[in-house]
């Protein structure tokens, strides 16, 4: 799956930023602006580093246009990519970090960077105004000068944010996410110097329940440093080329074989896992699709790639229409009818062109004649039917912004949990997708018996029924089912029926060209 987003963070960023001294709803950019163009004040840290001039390094590094490890000094290194950067946008020159200069940096990096959708890189959303006060409090309590404790992000609270990060060995990108969030809370009260071992864990945004790894931290005394990606691409770059390596990976299940293929993942010890039993032989079995002997691989959860819908407008706009079809999507003149009111593909080209395929005739993917149906079906849809970017997928479901898409079953869930209901989604009747995120251990992983042992965790029944109820997907225990609350477990959307699993051929394994070929369909529809 492409990403991953949890409807259950309150107050998230969605608005961008509009004009110099507009602010992003609930995440603010410092109080109000300066009355003068003056100098920063010489606020430093613990290390005698100026936290703006650091700052500024930072932001001017994300741009290309300074190559140094940002010191905190206004170094000459510094001073030219100032002068770059006001002579790039029209500002007087200036040798001097202000927070008339800071607030210009920001806004371009706001613009330019995708953090004016809330999101940077992972997409995961970021906090409120209240999260970012806590964040502030407990990074102070690790030693970190986040600066005023105010819930507005400035300088110093991004400065401390990726010095933060930096000591985690995780991604670095300064922002107060709920990622961020949830490792600062276990910093100040988890295992901590208690530890006696350390696992290092990656996984999609908001995929897992928090208390899972304060409670495996207790009672192991093992700390986990958690990261996150934002698509299986990132995942493997991530195990390519991150200098600390990782201990458990999550990837979907069809990216196994490449990644085993390439030497990044390594062989499970299955006779160490006491808990493997739980595993439903079902959701293994399918496992098994992609990663035939099971030898890198277990299943975390599961969904579906169907089609979601609002009752109430889809009936105005087409009266009497069964909605449980991929032709209310793929069939330009059906789309049609749905124009008014929203009809949208949720931005995951490897999840969608296959289901474009199914609706032009593929019914099983072979490659070039697969991805030619797809094509054709999507080029009929051109101003028709618009790719709704991944985190703006559930929003978008939950208040009517589109009547009827095809996305995945897990983002439907937490749309009808925002909409109290007002959302349906089903498998279509002429078919979907199955997948299934799985649960590995890098070939480089230095904790591996760690990483055993907190696999093994999680096929405790009560413990992935706890995950499962929070982020809104079908767990692959056959014993969690009694410790999972009835609205997900009951929901058709979370666990469909066998008549609809049926009907749910398995995310194909897409070759190197297969996904050349994709990315390719998907910018072109995308135009």
């Amino acid at each position: 799956m492409k990403i991953r987003t949890v409807a259950f963070i309150a107050a998230l960023v969605t608005s961008a930023w509009m004009g110099s001294a507009a602010l992003a709803q609930g995440f603010v950019f410092g109080t109000s602006e300066p009355k003068a163009d003056a100098p920063a004040p010489a606020s430093t840290n613990s290390a005698g580093r100026n936290a703006k001039v650091e700052s500024a390094q930072r932001l001017l590094a994300r741009m290309g246009l300074f190559r140094e490890a940002p010191s905190g000094n206004l170094t000459p290194a510094t001073l030219e990519a100032i002068r770059a950067f006001s002579a790039q946008h029209g500002l007087a020159p200036t040798n001097q970090v202000t927070d008339a200069l800071l607030n210009a940096i920001r806004k371009v990096i706001w613009q330019t960077q995708n953090w004016s959708g809330g999101n940077y890189k992972g997409r995961e959303k970021l906090v409120d105004a209240a999260g970012l006060r806590e964040a502030q409090i407990l990074l102070g309590k690790l030693g970190y000068n986040a600066g005023p404790l105010d819930g507005t992000f400035g300088p110093q609270t991004q400065v401390a944010t990726e010095a933060f990060q930096e000591s985690q060995a995780v991604s670095v990108d300064g922002l107060i996410t709920a990622t961020v969030l949830m490792n600062l809370r276990r910093a100040v009260n988890g295992v901590g110097s208690s530890a006696k071992d350390t696992v290092r864990v990656l996984n999609w945004p908001d995929y897992i329940e928090p208390s899972v790894l304060q409670d495996f931290e207790k009672e192991f005394k093992v700390r986990v440093v958690y990261d996150i990606f934002s698509s299986n691409d990132d995942l493997q770059a991530k195990l390519r080329g991150s200098g600390t390596p990782y201990d458990v990976v999550f990837p979907t299940a069809n990216a196994v074989p490449a990644m085993a293929a390439k030497g990044l993942l390594g062989k499970l010890d299955k006779a160490s896992l006491k808990n493997i039993a739980n595993i439903d032989p079902r959701v293994d079995a399918t496992l098994r699709t992609w990663d035939k002997d099971g030898a890198y691989s277990l299943p975390y959860m599961w969904y579906t790639v169907g089609i979601a819908w609002n009752p109430k407008l889809t009936a105005r706009a087409y009266p009497g229409r069964d909605m449980d079809s991929l032709t209310n999507v793929f069939d330009p003149e059906v789309a049609k009818r749905f124009q008014s009111c929203g009809i949208g593909l949720e931005d995951s080209a490897s999840d969608i062109v296959p289901l474009a395929a199914m609706a032009g005739g593929q019914r099983k993917w072979d490659g070039k004649n697969s991805t030619a149906a797809a094509a054709q079906v999507l080029e009929r849809l051109v101003g028709i039917v618009k790719i709704i970017p991944t985190d703006q997928y559930i929003e978008a479901l939950a208040t009517g912004k589109i009547c009827v898409a095809i996305g995945f079953s897990g983002d439907a869930v937490q749309a009808q949990a925002k909409a109290r209901g007002s959302v349906e989604y089903r498998v279509p009747s002429d078919g979907g997708l199955l997948a299934i995120d799985a649960m590995a251990i890098p070939a480089n992983a230095k904790n591996k018996r760690e990483a055993h042992l907190f696999i093994d965790y999680l096929m405790r029944p009560q413990v992935i029924a706890k995950i499962s109820n929070t982020v809104g997907y079908a767990n692959a225990n056959s014993k969690a089912g009694e410790f999972m609350s009835d609205s997900i477990k009951s929901n058709p959307a979370v666990v469909p029926t066998t008549t609809s699993l049926s009907r749910s051929m398995p995310i194909p394994i897409l070759s190197e060209q297969d996904q050349q070929e994709i990315a390719r369909i998907w910018a072109k529809f995308a135009k």
